[in-house]
C-alpha cells in the first residue's frame, strides 16, 4: 500500500516485524536490536495533567498522530488503540469538556485523517521483550526485575567491548615520535580515567601484551639502555 507520508517506526511495528523470529525463539526473553532504533511513541504518563482549556486540542492532536504513525496496520487494531487512548486522555483531563460523544467524534475524525501529516520520532528503543516467552510462575512474578537485569547485562557487555576496543586502538595509534607510551599518555589519548586504563590492562592480557610491545617500540635508545642496565642489576642481585 502506498502512502503520501512516510511510515515511521513504532514499538508495535518492530514487534510485528520480528514476530515470527520471536515465536521461533520462545526461550529468549529479551532481544537486543544492537542499537537504539528511533521510534514514535504515543505514551502518556499517568501523572500528566491536562487543563480543561487545552483538552480538546490535545485529544485531536494525540489521536491524529497515532493514526498517522500506525496507518499501515489493520483498521480494527487502530480503532482499539484510539478508543483506549481517548479514554485515557478523558481520565487525566481536568473538567468535563471531553464527553463520550466528543471522544467518538475525534476517533472517527482521526481515522479519516490517517495519512495527512508526517509523524516525527520522539523516542527510541534498543530492546524488545518477547511476548511469546514461556515464563515459569516464579519468573512471571518477578518478570520486571528479570527483564531489567538482562537489559543491564547487555549494556554492560557492550560498554566493556567498546572500552576494550578503544584502548586497543589508542595503543595501536600511538605516535612513537612523541616518545614512550605510558599509562598516563594512554589515559589522555583514550579520554578514560587512569584507573580504568589500569584495570583493563590488568584484566585483559591481550591489551597488556600489546601495550608492552608498543612501549618497547616507542622507547628511546637511552630508555632501552637504562632498562637493560636495570635488568642486569636485578640478575646480579639474584646471583
Amino acid at each position: 500500500m502506498q502512502f503520501e507520508n512516510s511510515i515511521v517506526e513504532t514499538k508495535y511495528s518492530l514487534n510485528s516485524r520480528y514476530k515470527n523470529f520471536m515465536k521461533e525463539n520462545r526461550d529468549v526473553l529479551v532481544f537486543d536490536l544492537g542499537a537504539k532504533i528511533p521510534i514514535f511513541s504515543h505514551y502518556i504518563s499517568k501523572k500528566t495533567n491536562i487543563e480543561h482549556w487545552m483538552a480538546k486540542d490535545f485529544l485531536i492532536s494525540h489521536l491524529t498522530n497515532i493514526t498517522n504513525a500506525y496507518k499501515q496496520f489493520d483498521a480494527r487494531i487502530l480503532e482499539r488503540m484510539l478508543i483506549e487512548e481517548a479514554e485515557k486522555v478523558q481520565r487525566i483531563s481536568k473538567g468535563s469538556v471531553l464527553t463520550n460523544q466528543y471522544l467518538n467524534y475525534c476517533i472517527d475524525n482521526a481515522i479519516i485523517n490517517n495519512d495527512t501529516i508526517q509523524v516525527d520520532c520522539n523516542s527510541s528503543v534498543r530492546f524488545l521483550t518477547n511476548p511469546y516467552y514461556d515464563f515459569t510462575k516464579e519468573e512471571y512474578n518477578n518478570r520486571k526485575n528479570i527483564i531489567s537485569k538482562i537489559r543491564n547485562k547487555y549494556i554492560g557487555n557492550l560498554k566493556t567491548k567498546d572500552t576494550h576496543k578503544l584502548i586497543y586502538d589508542c595503543i595501536s595509534d600511538h605516535d612513537c615520535s612523541l616518545g614512550k607510551i605510558t599509562k598516563k599518555s594512554l589515559s589522555d589519548s583514550s579520554k578514560l580515567s587512569l584507573g580504568t586504563v589500569n584495570n583493563y590492562l590488568k584484566s585483559y592480557p591481550v591489551l597488556n601484551v600489546h601495550f608492552n610491545e608498543v612501549r618497547g617500540l616507542s622507547a628511546t635508545e637511552k630508555q632501552l639502555a637504562r632498562k637493560r642496565y636495570n635488568n642486569t642489576l636485578k640478575l646480579l642481585k639474584i646471583a
